[in-house]
């Protein structure tokens, strides 16, 4: 009896670390809080900040009954009620309170009391309320280019104004006009496959005195994604030193190399915006410059400057063998508005 009591515990405990931080495997089964309760927190693209309340809610009360259940079964089915009777009142009784409560006066006043409305209400102005920044945090968050990492606990989303880090039951939320940025270390992390990825550890602190500071962890290969996204400076103070992606790599020589090509000086007076992430310029012109006009397969571009050099890069690399990145800098790509044939020799900067 006393090897299955001994299973039985080590099957509820990892059942236990599964809900709590659930693996893919859990997500596939549809094992997790936000898929059981799914009825309750609602969707988090509808609407980012009600689900988060919710979410953070059922979380508290769902963790707070795993030991008064774990000491019921564990009476019932290896009967030992006589020794886990005092057991179960001590944990049952502190547990189940401590959600109950924790339930009643966050969802008191439509969630007026929940701590993610205590935030939210501490960047709302005197003609607003927090409410008003909930939903403005939500409408943000709908639109396509928002910067997202991780999933469920400790994701980190980025939109044009907020920076939010959701964790387990806490989901902290910082205005980004308000906030400093600054990387604190790395961390390398060796799989099984003996591949290593870096993780970065970025503090973010608010001039609000109201917020508290709280620190963001991100793959090393997402950290250009998230610079261009904030509207400040991350600052390097500590000139920590952090691997960067194959692609921003390729993107670094693709500038370089574009930079030996000269200037193509257009005759329109303002250039539009990028057409591939409709927010920097587009400031690249193809031009066949590698051979003569008839000779080659490259053939000359008469479209306008529709491209920044960033979208180009990765438009140029996305159409080369992914096996062979030696080989990049050397290939060739059809020009993504009208497929005429280039190579790196014909890309111009716009003047």
């Amino acid at each position: 009896m006393v090897s299955d009591f001994a299973i039985f515990s080590v099957v509820f405990f990892l059942l236990f670390i599964g809900i709590v931080f659930p693996p893919p495997e859990f997500y596939g089964l549809g094992l997790t809080i936000e898929s059981l309760f799914s009825f309750f927190i609602g969707d988090e693209n509808l609407h980012f900040t009600y689900y988060h309340i919710r979410l953070t809610t059922t979380r508290v009360c769902v963790h707070s009954l795993f030991i008064p259940i774990y000491y019921m079964v564990a009476a019932l089915a290896f009967d030992v009620i006589s020794l886990q009777v005092s057991h179960l009142l001590l944990s049952f009784l502190p547990c189940c309170i401590s959600g109950s409560i924790a339930l009643y006066w966050w969802s008191g006043g439509s969630w007026n009391n929940h701590p993610l409305s205590k935030v939210l209400g501490a960047h709302a102005s005197h003609s607003r309320e927090w409410r008003n920044v909930a939903n403005a945090l939500s409408v943000e968050f709908c639109r396509v280019d928002k910067f997202v990492h991780g999933k469920s606990w400790g994701k980190i989303v980025v939109t044009d104004n907020w920076i939010v880090r959701c964790g387990l039951y806490v989901v902290s939320v910082a205005y980004q006009p308000d906030v400093h940025m600054s990387i604190q270390n790395t961390e390398e992390h060796i799989d099984a496959s003996h591949v290593t990825t870096q993780y970065i550890n970025i503090n973010v602190s608010s001039v609000n005195n109201a917020c508290t500071d709280f620190k963001i962890r991100l793959n090393a290969t997402d950290f250009n994604d998230l610079k261009n996204k904030v509207t400040g400076t991350i600052l390097n103070v500590r000139n920590v030193v952090f691997a960067q992606s194959l692609s921003d790599r390729f993107e670094e020589a693709f500038r370089k190399e574009v930079s030996e090509n000269g200037l193509y000086y257009s005759r329109e007076p303002q250039q539009d915006e990028c057409i591939g992430c409709l927010f920097a310029v587009s400031d690249v012109k193809l031009s066949k410059l590698c051979e003569e006009q008839d000779a080659g397969d490259c053939k000359n571009c008469l479209c306008r400057p529709m491209w920044c050099l960033r979208c180009m890069a990765k438009w140029f690399a996305n159409r080369q063998d992914q096996k062979s990145p030696e080989r990049w800098l050397s290939g060739k790509a059809p020009c993504p508005t009208c497929r005429s044939k280039f190579c790196l020799r014909d890309v111009q900067k716009v003047a």
